[in-house]
């Protein structure tokens, strides 16, 4: 019962400090340069990326954090620590067909491979809006146990 409600209160804290953090973001377009695009959606020359599209990119970072969260369960699972905790900056390319690609670490204070290759590979796994252009993302995210 602990254990959960101490992922609950992470949860919670990393959707907070994602969305504090989230303002260091810089996106930008690789394939065209800023716009209407086909969908009614405008773009702002200097991010490439529609307001409409990155408040859609941030609600399903805000969907997954339990996702994420469940990386930092399973080294707790295996290791008991629970002292294990960091902020995980990541990149991506989000396709216009909305998968990601290139999910990597850009920095880490978390230390542990184990939990950082699982985020890796929780993202790569996502789906993210669709969009008429691919978009580089950066994001950090706060992951471990608050109790």
């Amino acid at each position: 019962m602990r254990m959960q409600r101490g992922i609950v209160i992470v949860g919670a804290l990393m959707l907070v400090g994602c969305a504090g953090s989230s303002g260091e973001q810089r996106q930008q377009s690789t394939t065209a340069a800023g716009g209407a695009s086909g969908s009614g959606e405008t773009t702002t020359p200097e991010s490439g990326i529609s307001p409409e599209r990155q408040d859609a990119i941030e609600r399903v970072f805000a969907r997954k954090a339990t996702e994420l969260q469940d990386c930092w369960t399973k080294e707790y699972d295996r290791s008991h620590n629970r002292k294990v905790e960091g902020d995980i900056s990541v990149s991506l390319e989000i396709q216009p067909s909305g998968s990601a690609q290139n999910v990597r670490i850009l920095k880490s204070t978390i230390n542990n491979a184990g939990i950082e290759s699982c985020v890796t590979a929780s993202i790569g796994n996502w789906s993210f809006p669709e969009g008429q252009t691919s978009v580089p993302y950066m994001r950090t995210v706060h992951i471990g146990a608050q109790f």
